[in-house]
C-alpha cells in the first residue's frame, strides 16, 4: 500500500511541476496564524458549497494528514490558504518556490485579513463580522511586532503602518493574548506548508467564470473584439485583467471608461466589481 501511495505522489509532483517548479521546497513567501483549540474552534461552515473550495475531511487524526479546507487566494490566486479544522489553524504560501513576495505585489497582512474575513462569511468560526474585523486587526498588529523588542515596532505603528507581516512567521493567538502581549516566533527552514499541499489543491480558482459574480453587465458596451467601454466608473479607476484560469493578464489605470484587454473571455476586476468580458 505504501508503495502504492508513493508513486501516487510522485506521479501528482510531476503533473503540477509545469505550475509549482518544486512543491516541496520549504522557500517561499507566506505565514501562518495558529488559534487556541478552545479559542477559536473551527468548522467547515458552508466553505465546501464554492466551486473553488476543496474541503478535505480527513478522520484519521493524524498530524500528518490534512483536515480542512484548501483554495487559492481571493485576491491573488499566486498564493494558496489552507484552514486547517483539526488545529485551528491558517496557513497562507506562494505556489512560487524561492518567492520572497507576493508575484502580485499583495501584502501579507493584505491576503491574511481578506481570508480570515472571507473565512468568517464562510462559516468557518462562530464569530461576528465586527469581532472577527476587530481580533485580526490586532493580530496583524501583534504578527508586525506590536510591542515585542524583536521588531522594534512601537504601538503607534498599529494597522495602517506601512510595514507588513514578515514573511516567515508563525502566530499562536490564544486567551492569553487577550490580556498580554504574544509575540510570533520565525518559522524554521521557511514558510509554513501543508504536506503534500499540492495535492490538495481544487481545480476551480476563485476567478474562474464559473464562480464570478458578474455585476452591472448593461453597464458594459463592447467596442471592437477586445475592446470595452463601462459606464458608470470613476476615472482613473485601476484594474486587473484575469484569464478565465485566474492568471492576472494585465493591470493599469482606466482612461474615459475604456479597457482593452489582451484576449477574450477575460475577467475584468475592477471598483470591488468582476465582470466577464467575451
Amino acid at each position: 500500500m505504501k508503495k502504492v501511495f508513493t508513486l501516487f505522489i510522485l506521479l501528482a509532483t510531476g503533473l503540477f511541476a509545469v505550475e509549482f517548479e518544486n512543491p516541496t521546497t520549504p522557500l517561499r513567501f507566506g505565514t501562518q496564524l495558529v488559534f487556541g483549540p478552545s479559542y477559536l474552534p473551527f468548522q467547515f461552515g458552508n466553505a465546501c458549497s464554492k466551486d473553488f473550495v476543496n474541503c478535505v475531511k480527513d478522520s484519521t487524526s493524524s498530524y500528518d494528514n490534512f483536515n480542512g479546507i484548501a483554495y487559492y487566494s481571493t485576491i491573488d490566486t499566486n498564493i494558496v490558504v489552507f484552514a486547517s479544522v483539526e488545529y485551528s489553524k491558517i496557513t497562507l504560501f506562494s505556489i512560487y518556490p524561492f518567492s520572497l513576495s507576493s508575484p502580485m505585489g499583495t501584502s501579507l497582512k493584505d491576503l491574511l485579513r481578506t481570508e480570515f474575513m472571507n473565512l468568517q462569511e464562510w462559516g468557518v468560526f462562530d464569530i461576528s463580522k465586527d469581532s472577527a474585523s476587530t481580533l485580526i486587526d490586532r493580530i496583524i498588529f501583534e504578527m508586525q511586532g506590536g510591542e515585542c523588542k524583536w521588531n522594534g515596532i512601537d504601538d503607534t505603528s498599529y494597522i495602517n503602518a506601512n510595514i507588513d507581516i514578515f514573511d516567515a512567521i508563525s502566530f499562536h493567538h490564544d486567551e492569553y493574548c487577550d490580556t498580554v502581549e504574544c509575540c510570533g516566533e520565525p518559522i524554521d527552514g521557511g514558510a509554513a506548508m501543508v504536506d503534500y499541499w499540492w495535492t490538495l489543491l481544487p481545480d476551480e480558482k476563485p476567478t474562474s467564470i464559473s464562480m464570478v459574480q458578474i455585476k452591472n453587465r448593461a453597464r458594459l458596451s463592447q467596442l471592437e473584439q477586445r475592446k470595452f467601454f463601462i459606464d458608470g466608473i470613476k476615472e482613473a479607476l485601476p484594474y486587473k485583467v484575469f484569464d478565465v484560469n485566474g492568471i492576472l493578464l494585465k493591470q493599469g489605470i482606466i482612461q474615459n471608461g475604456i479597457v482593452q484587454v489582451p484576449k477574450t473571455p477575460a475577467i475584468l476586476d475592477i471598483g470591488h466589481q468582476k465582470i466577464l468580458l467575451k
